[in-house]
């Protein structure tokens, strides 16, 4: 996006005055910056909140918060004004093919092959599907049954949660799914800004309903793996992608994290108690997560899977509450976040994409990069590279 008009700005609450100074004179460019990358997208009306603390920041944080907060709006009105689904056939296409990139087509089909395993690495191609064009192309040579099939297959390689398929009848009903997107806080000051649009109001149409997650979610996270890939690599190893890219983040405070945990649980091996509670810097309610290969990594798990089923901590509340002062530490030192919740810390900083490649020496994690990522640079310790007792030496770049 090159241009932006905006005919009209209503602003709300008792910081308006200054909001509009803030709009006159630091939103131009910081919305120049936060959508750069976003096509273009008309709307007729766009309502945003603004859920910080307005006296606790200047007017350029203010403006890349506001900026990002425009974004998150923008994108999903983009995806919802042009939703990808495949249309109803009525018989093969002449010729067998609907256009479309037959590099993309090909490696969709070697991804969605019977004997296809878990952990296969997926063709750099399929990351094209971010186009919406490609996808809408490929959704139309793969029917309904096959897109979906595909949706889910990518769901479970990039480690989105979503609901089982039915199998008599298709795909359930839909349902909220969790992404790996920045959220902003979830208690707002009081008439810090203007009232926030429904959310996912357009799921409730009839094409959605196909599926039990949202199109964009999938497709958003495959943009932007592809900006951590490099353009060289012909497969993308799905066992090295991870979600909590930001962990590294918190490495001063990771150490004495790990024996917490491993102090409140003396009997349980000290490997898996590690893995649990740094996935709880990330995401408390998704035991899921201590299979990440970031986090195995840095427990020091030098296989790729664990060799046992996972067992809940019996102690995980405690866990839990130490995550918290975890990231009320790293918040501490960012000016004007201090009293930043916990999902909003997750959100903002921690709960990002990366990859994390084992055949470097030392291995290396490539990071996607957050809006908020600015503040970083106030903080008293370097993260190009870090180590914990019993991990290797890890080296961080992020992208882009």
């Amino acid at each position: 996006m090159t241009d932006i008009a905006v005919d009209t700005v209503r602003l709300r609450g008792p910081h308006a005055r200054r909001l509009a100074g803030v709009a006159a004179r630091a939103l131009p460019a910081a919305l120049e910056r936060a959508l750069a990358d976003v096509g273009d997208v008309q709307v007729d009306n766009l309502v945003v909140r603004l859920d910080v603390d307005v006296t606790a920041h200047d007017d350029e944080t203010l403006a890349v918060l506001w900026a990002d907060a425009i974004r998150a709006q923008l994108t999903a009105v983009r995806r919802e004004s042009a939703p990808i689904v495949p249309r109803p056939s009525a018989g093969d296409p002449a010729g067998g093919c609907v256009p479309g990139p037959r590099d993309v087509l090909a490696a969709v089909h070697a991804l969605c092959t019977p004997d296809a395993k878990p952990g296969t690495p997926m063709p750099r191609a399929v990351l094209d599907l971010a186009d919406s064009g490609t996808a809408r192309a490929v959704a139309e040579e793969l029917g309904a049954d096959g897109w979906a099939s595909l949706l889910h297959r990518l769901s479970r390689a990039l480690r989105l949660p979503v609901p089982d398929p039915a199998p008599a009848t298709g795909w359930a009903a839909p349902a909220q799914v969790p992404v790996p997107r920045p959220a902003l806080p979830s208690a707002a000051p009081e008439g810090a800004g203007t009232e926030q649009r429904s959310a996912d109001e357009a799921d409730s149409l009839p094409a959605r309903a196909q599926l039990p997650f949202r199109l964009g979610e999938v497709l958003d996270v495959l943009a932007e793996l592809s900006q951590l890939v490099d353009e060289s690599t012909a497969a993308v190893d799905t066992a090295a992608i991870t979600r909590g890219a930001g962990l590294v983040l918190l490495y001063p405070w990771l150490a004495e994290h790990c024996r917490r945990a491993e102090d409140l649980h003396p009997g349980l091996d000290a490997l898996a108690v590690r893995e649990a509670a740094l996935a709880a810097l990330v995401d408390p309610d998704d035991p899921a997560l201590a299979n990440d290969p970031l986090i195995g990594l840095l427990a020091g798990r030098t296989s790729p899977e664990p060799d046992a089923p996972r067992v809940p901590l019996p102690r995980q509340a405690e866990v839990a509450e130490s995550a918290v002062h975890v990231l009320a530490s790293f918040a501490a030192l960012l000016p004007g976040f201090e009293r930043s919740s916990p999902a909003y810390v997750r959100g903002s900083w921690i709960t990002r994409l990366g990859v994390v490649d084992r055949d470097r020496d030392p291995v290396l994690l490539t990071a996607a990069t957050r809006p908020l990522d600015v503040v970083l640079t106030q903080l008293p310790y370097p993260v190009g590279l870090i180590k914990l007792p019993w991990s290797p030496p890890l080296t961080v770049r992020f992208r882009p």
